[in-house]
């Protein structure tokens, strides 16, 4: 099966009015794994950006879909 396939396979699976809620609890789960509020903003919207449908994913075109600072994800994507 090729990467193609299991991208459709995921897309026709994925409710789209259930996935927010999902969503939604997952970022509940881990909110106490963060001391502070922008933390936990900054990944939700990282992780909302991920999953966004775009061409090509890297930290320039996520930071430029979310209109982020570059240099933040930059140092993000640097980190071992």
């Amino acid at each position: 099966m090729k990467t193609e396939d299991h991208a459709v396979a995921a897309g026709h699976s994925v409710a789209p009015a259930g996935w927010r809620e999902v969503f939604e609890g997952l970022m509940g789960r881990i909110a106490s794994r963060f001391a502070r509020v922008e933390p936990r903003r900054r990944v939700r919207q990282l992780i909302l950006r991920l999953l966004a449908d775009l061409p090509r994913k890297n930290c320039w075109t996520i930071a430029e879909h979310g209109r982020a600072r570059h240099s933040h994800y930059r140092r993000q994507a640097a980190q071992p």
